[in-house]
């Protein structure tokens, strides 16, 4: 005990608690306690073109970034593309109604706000807050300065009038490319968890299984690639399965989700494979670092993540880009983006395969007809070097030296058994 505690293996325990303390606190926490919504795009087709759209957009608010476009076609395909969270649509005439409010048949100005609910549904919701209060601030500055002009003037006021004057604009709130409920909503992460879990068993099973006797580097591999053929078509179909059966889920295996599915899976399988292949299970905690990266942020809003994450992490996580296609698959009917994140998939699916097959200079140096695991364990029941030292320092007083006398001199060497000393 007085050993191991003085040995630099009871400092490594504390080191690697606390590492494990940063680790989680960054990768599964850290983005959700960090989280502060910022330049969350936002469209606007002004089609009025007067005072009301420079007072909404003037409006300070640092969790919305205004972007202008130019037609109602322009502004359908930014949010079929992704590349904003919700559209204010300015209608024609607004400016003039709201000068109207005093006249005999005044009207409200209706703002259509197209909420792009299956981009992210946390990040449209706060938009639509956002916006639904600047709407009320406007309102309120209008109708203000409205019933002051009418009380000077004394005009007598209509009970529509008074209606209208109370709330002169309101948000008309629309979903777009909305999820059916909260478990569609998760159906893209779900998908990208399971194919990640299950590409991570496979490849720890099968890379264990193909070490046996005789086997040469060239049958490691091309078990590995029989096994992600294999795979890619099998684990698409049993998720599929298992979401609606189990998990309630109403997912439609339609042509183009089952062949995303099915290249996310080979895109994980050769990626977790060529880790192992080149670093053995010295690369299992890069697997494990990236399971705990990237479900987590894929969760997150780009928007709401801090700087260090959104560049440094969720710009080249490999589940990114799956995870976008098939949502854009999910919820967008193809659009989305979808094509876009699934080429950039095949293409890091490409580059895992290169890396794997580069893996046969690794695998003919060493020994695959030696189980890894079996070695492990075996290997966990011998003492370690570092504590045999431990214990022949401790112990070096009570031990004799080598110049010291022999004790059983006198009783001549050739007589000890075999294996004394």
């Amino acid at each position: 005990m007085r050993g191991f505690l003085r040995s630099r293996r009871a400092i490594g325990v504390f080191i690697a608690v606390i590492a494990i303390h940063v680790l989680l606190g960054i990768a599964t926490f850290g983005p959700s306690t960090s989280m502060d919504l910022t330049d969350v795009p936002v469209a606007v087709l002004d089609a009025d073109g007067g005072q009301l759209g420079a007072e909404l957009t003037g409006a300070e608010v640092e969790q919305i970034e205004w972007q202008t476009v130019g037609s109602r076609q322009a502004l359908d395909e930014a949010l079929d593309d992704k590349e904003v969270a919700a559209g204010l649509i300015i209608p024609e005439g607004a400016t003039e109604a709201l000068g109207d409010l005093a006249g005999e048949q005044p009207e409200p100005v209706v703002l259509e706000l197209l909420s792009n609910r299956g981009r992210n549904p946390e990040a449209a919701q706060a938009v639509e807050q956002i916006i639904d209060g600047i709407a009320a601030g406007a309102a309120a500055e209008v109708s203000s300065e409205t019933l002051a002009g009418v009380a000077e003037a004394g005009i007598d006021i209509t009970p529509e009038a008074v209606h209208v004057l109370a709330e002169p604009i309101r948000v008309d709130i629309v979903a777009v490319n909305a999820p059916a409920d909260a478990g569609d909503a998760q159906t893209p992460l779900v998908l990208v968890a399971m194919l990640w879990i299950g590409s991570l068993i496979a490849t720890l099973v099968s890379w264990l299984s193909l070490h046996r006797k005789d086997i040469t580097p060239t049958g490691f591999l091309g078990g590995q690639l029989v096994i992600v053929a294999v795979l890619s078509i099998v684990q698409p179909l049993s998720i599929v399965a298992v979401g609606n059966w189990l998990l309630g889920l109403d997912i439609s295996l339609s042509w183009a989700l089952f062949g995303a599915l099915a290249l996310t899976t080979a895109l994980f399988f050769l990626l977790q494979s060529a880790v192992l292949n080149w670093l053995g299970f010295g690369g299992w905690p890069i697997l494990v670092l990236l399971w705990l990266f990237s479900f987590t942020l894929l969760a997150v809003p780009v928007e709401a993540l801090a700087t260090g994450y959104r560049v440094l992490v969720h710009s080249w996580l490999p589940s990114r880009f799956p995870y976008e296609g098939i949502q854009g698959i999910v919820h967008f009917d193809g659009a989305g983006q979808a094509g876009l994140m699934m080429a950039i998939s095949g293409a890091i699916a490409i580059g895992a395969l290169l890396v794997l097959l580069a893996s046969y200079v690794r695998l003919k140096d060493r020994d695959l007809g030696i189980n890894p695991l079996q070695e492990r364990i075996a290997n966990a029941g011998n003492p370690d070097d570092a504590d045999t030292d431990d214990t022949e320092t401790d112990d070096s007083d009570a031990s004799p030296g080598p110049q010291q006398p022999d004790p059983g001199a006198g009783r001549g060497r050739d007589s000890a058994p075999a294996g004394t000393f």
